[in-house]
């Protein structure tokens, strides 16, 4: 699928999950495929070691990496049928981003049904790319693809003590609404659950 050019959201609805992709820039957003699997496992697993490496154990950590960051994994949500796998890629065809919007997913903090409700999961950007405004344009990609869904509000998990991440998605309009948590092996984390009406 092609990607063309618009100068900012919304986006024109489109084919694909209504939503056609996305080029500002440097920056395509579109569905991922397969042949992308490998380059997202080492995004993710970078991105998230970078994050989150220093609070949990090597063994922890090693074991949450191979059963969700390596490229099988990726494959494998890929197939997911109630998830879109995004990839953001530089003009070079680098992938510079990852996410995920998973339709129908609720929490009790979020007032909604399955039938309102998506969540945004798995946004990471190349630590390389930080401060580029890649993702913004991510998160403006995952809301239109929502909304076009017909989705009424989106929302998110963030780590308690990622406050950069926070005041993004506050500067984006996003609400805390609630806590949850996050388990990585043996290791049981707090993350702040933040939502916004689309």
């Amino acid at each position: 699928m092609e990607s063309t050019t618009v100068p900012t959201p919304p986006i024109t609805p489109a084919p694909f999950g209504g939503v056609k992709p996305l080029s500002e820039g440097l920056l395509a957003i579109e569905p991922a495929s397969v042949a992308d699997a490998p380059a997202m496992a080492v995004v993710g697993a970078t991105v998230f070691t970078e994050t989150f490496g220093h609070s949990v154990s090597k063994e922890d950590l090693a074991e949450f990496l191979s059963s969700t960051y390596s490229a099988e994994a990726m494959v494998a949500e890929l197939a997911d049928p109630t998830k879109v796998t995004l990839v953001a890629r530089s003009t070079l065809g680098k992938v510079a981003g990852i996410a995920q919007l998973h339709r129908g997913q609720t929490h009790p903090s979020v007032h909604g049904t399955t039938q309102d409700l998506a969540t945004l999961q798995k946004l990471y950007v190349d630590s390389s790319l930080h401060g580029q405004g890649i993702g913004t344009k991510i998160v403006a990609y995952v809301e239109n693809l929502a909304r076009s869904e017909g989705f009424k509000q989106l929302w998110l998990t963030v780590w308690e003590e990622n406050t950069k991440a926070q005041k993004l998605y506050e500067r984006l309009g996003y609400t805390k609404s609630g806590e949850t948590e996050f388990v990585t092996g043996s290791c049981i984390q707090t993350d702040y659950v933040f939502a916004k009406k689309l």
